[in-house]
């Protein structure tokens, strides 16, 4: 427990230390490869374990609200993966980038939004909302959004919406699971110890997101070298100017709340069910650089 809690207390350090030790264990990570999607759902199911999914469920009863989150979400969503493509397509962007793009446009907020909005001071409350109708409505709107760009994939999008409802339905269930098994108050009385049980997680789902990357470097340096420098700017970028921009319409917490998600996705729910294709992979997993960076770079702005 004395080691959870260190983890939990130094998480970001200890999953930036992480990521690198994953590079250089490329065996593994192809090891691991079949097994992302039940990765997938162990991270979202901790990141579930520590919502009261029935006082967020209550809160959705408004109609007026679930109504303004829903407007939010299609812009979030299709509106944003169409947008994205459409400028890349301006600027003469490849095949894989505009992938990157509609991918990056077409996934929900990171599962541990919520924590992470708590971590850095932002409105968590509006994370538990939006996160979880965005993660429930992916199945729907995630191949939507791909077919809306035209993405060709060698999946028929009602077989890639089974698959996304199956991982979420395994994160739901396994966080509901360790809400019965451990007990709520013992979660929370033990935040830190579950904060280093998610890093860790977290660590062991990188493995398969990283399978065949180092290959894709070595033979494309230049092209991985840009992928690298998109998934920097749109998270990073897409974060400060969303905030931004909606500082104008709302209060500080709120926007900084909204540009923390547009720039954290997870964009890891469409690896795992769109054929293997090296380019994205190295896109997703050049993703979770910035996005395990984030406590270290905005904490210091609070």
């Amino acid at each position: 427990m004395n080691f959870l809690r260190f983890v939990g207390r130094h998480a970001g350090i200890v999953m930036l230390g992480g990521m690198v030790v994953v590079a250089f264990l490329p065996g593994v990570s192809t090891m691991l490869r079949p097994f992302l999607p039940v990765l997938v759902s162990l991270v979202l199911g901790l990141a579930i374990a520590r919502l009261d999914l029935g006082a967020i469920l209550g809160e959705l009863g408004n109609g007026r609200s679930v109504a303004g989150l829903f407007a939010l979400l299609i812009v979030f969503g299709p509106l944003t993966c169409l947008g994205m493509v459409w400028l890349g397509q301006i600027f003469g962007a490849s095949s894989e980038t505009l992938l990157a793009l509609a991918v990056f446009g077409a996934s929900p907020p990171l599962s541990s939004a919520a924590n992470l909005a708590l971590l850095l001071g932002y409105n968590a409350r509006i994370t538990l909302k939006f996160g979880l109708l965005a993660t429930v409505a992916l199945p729907f709107l995630g191949p939507f959004s791909l077919g809306l760009v035209g993405v060709q994939a060698d999946i028929a999008p009602v077989v890639m919406a089974q698959q996304i409802a199956l991982m979420i339905a395994g994160g739901i269930f396994i966080g509901l699971a360790l809400q019965v098994a451990i007990g709520k108050s013992k979660i929370s009385v033990n935040s830190e110890a579950f904060n280093g049980v998610a890093a860790l997680a977290m660590i062991l789902f990188l493995f398969p997101l990283f399978d065949g990357v180092g290959g894709f470097v070595i033979a494309k340096p230049m092209q991985a070298f840009g992928l690298l420098c998109l998934a920097l700017l749109l998270n990073f970028g897409g974060h400060v100017a969303v905030a931004f921009a909606a500082r104008r319409v709302t209060d500080p917490d709120t926007a900084s709340a909204l540009g923390m998600m547009f720039g954290n996705r997870n964009v890891s729910f469409f690896l795992a069910v769109l054929p293997a294709n090296p380019a994205l992979g190295l896109f997703i997993a050049a993703s979770q650089i910035p996005i395990y960076s984030t406590p270290a770079i905005f904490g210091r702005r609070r």
